[in-house]
């Protein structure tokens, strides 16, 4: 090869390491050209399938600060230099390889690291972002579902409450006037004052779309399925703690009602119920922002380094 088609085609393969999300390196002994078109076609428009000499590509990752990849430009080598999404590429050579045993994976280069071909067959075996993504919508759609029946049960609730109230003025021989007593001026107040919070707690938790364990997560968490997996489980927490919580306090007013010595105790039940039903929807509503911070940082950073680097 003469001089200046090698500068150009390491020229071209530095910047194939440079602009690529992520590089697979394989052998390719004993393959046909029929199978390596074959192979080129499966692994899309996204990814090149890059055959040089060792020599080259060596001296060509050498230019892009790529280390520790020597080991593996070892007999004919194929570089699959992968634009879009990692996954879908390893999914692609793995299978290609399941029915073509004299393709060889040796590793490869992941978000700027050295990758073994168990970690390779391990990507391949993570499911693709566009299932992921609709994993998330539909975890998004469950949980929402979920939060906004707990948040609608409260009116309901205090109602209950109210008319336990109501109940227990009538058994004591009180004559009620014709309007509901829920109707009346101090259980009108607790009963806006709960829906008001509802409301404004409803709209908060509606923002809520990615939630994660925001103690563990940091650590724990390094793929776009890790975080989807997080997310339901701390949704599911959440929302079930809360739930607990308001059923508690329901039962708990519902016995003080029942044990109150006259009328102004009960309304003070009442009141009391709202406040602990509004400060314990604020809790959950203030844990779930700390998750969503903590998840969403972690997602865009899982995203950015799935990108080709544009630099």
């Amino acid at each position: 090869m003469p001089k200046a088609d090698k500068v150009a085609t390491v020229a071209e393969i530095t910047d194939r390491f440079r602009s690529s999300s992520a590089a697979v390196v394989t052998e390719y002994r004993g393959l046909t050209m029929a199978q390596l078109t074959e192979l080129r076609r499966s692994l899309g428009k996204d990814t090149a399938y890059t055959v040089a000499k060792n020599t080259l590509v060596k001296r060509a990752a050498a230019d892009a600060g790529v280390t520790g990849l020597d080991d593996m430009f070892v007999g004919p080598t194929a570089v699959a230099f992968i634009g879009g999404e990692p996954v879908d590429a390893a999914k692609a050579l793995r299978d290609f390889a399941k029915t073509h045993p004299l393709l060889v994976i040796k590793g490869g280069l992941l978000d700027g690291r050295k990758i073994e071909p168990a970690e390779v067959s391990k990507l391949a075996d993570l499911e693709s972002r566009d299932v992921l993504l609709a994993k998330m919508a539909g975890a998004m759609l469950a949980t929402l579902t979920k939060a906004a029946y707990v948040f609608n049960a409260l009116p309901s609730q205090v109602a209950r409450l109210a008319a336990a109230l109501q109940d227990k003025r009538i058994a004591d021989g009180e004559v009620l006037e014709a309007a509901p007593s829920a109707e009346t001026a101090d259980d009108s107040a607790v009963v806006a004052a709960a829906e008001a919070v509802v409301a404004d707690e409803a709209d908060e938790v509606a923002k809520e779309i990615i939630t994660a364990e925001a103690a563990e997560i940091e650590a724990e968490v390094e793929t776009v399925e890790e975080i989807v997996v997080a997310e339901v489980v701390a949704e599911q927490a959440v929302a079930v703690e809360l739930a607990e919580e308001i059923a508690v306090i329901e039962e708990v007013a519902e016995e003080a009602i029942a044990e109150a010595p006259d009328e102004a105790a009960v309304e003070e039940v009442l009141a009391e119920a709202g406040v602990a039903e509004a400060v314990a929807i604020e809790a959950a509503a203030e844990d779930i922002a700390v998750i969503e911070t903590v998840a969403e940082e972690l997602a865009e950073a899982v995203v950015t380094q799935d990108e080709p680097d544009q630099a």
